[in-house]
């Protein structure tokens, strides 16, 4: 009877560890997490003339956001972001403003490394998740869902307020 119950009770330990979507024990936190309040108008960015990473037209024809958080590893091995996803942009990048030449440019990259015990800070005019496309208007105040995906720690859900920046 006692191996039974120990059975059954390794059983729903590791099912309720399955249905965590990768957060439980995991050592990735996410903090301060934000997305940059964006406002659609007829389909295409308010400000139109902006093509800086937080306002500027896509190449989708809306308007564009971006999401901003600190990525902690508690962990002993280094970590790497590798994709992000929300419902309301048409496509979501990770993205990096750097300064080349005197001038600011933004291109996608393939992942956003965390060392062991580490940090990463997506912040303007550095590393964030580009919302592409966004399908609605993103009111600050308001939450956003998304869906964070790292090679060691896998999905991790959060929800992020939208701000002004």
């Amino acid at each position: 009877m006692y191996r039974r119950i120990a059975f059954l009770s390794l059983l729903l330990v590791l099912a309720l560890s399955a249905c965590s979507g990768g957060t439980a024990g995991s050592s990735i936190q996410i903090d301060g997490a934000w997305v940059r309040a964006a406002a659609m108008l007829g389909g295409q960015n308010m400000n139109a003339s902006d093509t800086s990473t937080a306002g500027g037209m896509s190449h989708m024809g809306g308007a564009n956001s971006a999401a901003y958080f600190v990525i902690s590893n508690n962990g002993k091995e280094a970590d790497r972001l590798i994709k992000a996803e929300s419902d309301v942009a048409s496509a979501v990048e990770l993205h990096i403003s750097e300064m080349k030449d005197g001038v600011m440019s933004m291109h996608p990259v393939e992942g956003v490394e965390i060392a062991a015990g580490g940090q990463a800070e997506l912040k303007p005019g550095s590393y964030h998740v580009m919302l592409i496309g966004i399908k609605r208007d993103l009111k600050p105040g308001e939450k956003v869902a998304l869906k964070l995906h790292f090679e060691k720690a896998g999905a991790i859900d959060i929800e992020v307020e939208v701000r002004e920046p």
